[in-house]
């Protein structure tokens, strides 16, 4: 239930904010893939700085960095990891020696963590462009719904063309 609430309580915020609904989308999309990236301990360093500068809304982006919580952080850092490896060292597991100096623990980490940010990178487009598309869809669906349900007020139609035709 408690989850349930949290995600009442986002997208009402969401629906809330004023402005351009391609700039919350583009928002939602910069926080869903900031989110999913393993950059954990940056992620809202990085929506409150790239948001601006990419004209982007920042609550939404921060709304969107949430799909990479605790829950969620496992999984997408080993999905994240897997296709990495694969994507750049062609599958090869790391080799972890038997006895470790310096080299060998740098080593490790560079290979392990560039294996995990580009397969965080990778994984993390689809859904960022997916969540631009619901969101766009959401925000244009509710802002119609509110100004239908407002007296007098008339909706213009989607197609600028369909005004200008004769009604049957």
């Amino acid at each position: 239930m408690k989850l349930r609430r949290l995600l009442r309580y986002h997208w009402l915020i969401l629906r809330r904010q004023q402005g351009d609904p391609r700039k919350l989308a583009w928002g939602m999309a910069l926080g869903v893939f900031i989110g999913i990236t393993p950059t954990i301990p940056f992620h809202t360093v990085m929506a409150l700085t790239l948001a601006p500068l990419l004209r982007a809304s920042v609550v939404a982006a921060v709304i969107g960095i949430q799909v990479g919580n605790p829950l969620t952080a496992v999984p997408i850092y080993l999905l994240s990891y897997k296709v990495g490896q694969y994507v750049v060292f062609s599958g090869e597991a790391l080799h972890i020696p038997d006895h470790l100096t310096l080299s060998a623990c740098l080593e490790l980490l560079w290979r392990g963590g560039l294996a995990l940010q580009a397969g965080g990178v990778i994984i993390a487009l689809p859904p960022a462009v997916l969540s631009y598309f619901v969101t766009l869809w959401a925000i244009k669906r509710v802002r119609r719904r509110r100004a239908r349900e407002l007296p007098g007020n008339r909706v213009l139609p989607e197609d600028p063309a369909a005004a200008s035709r004769p009604e049957a």
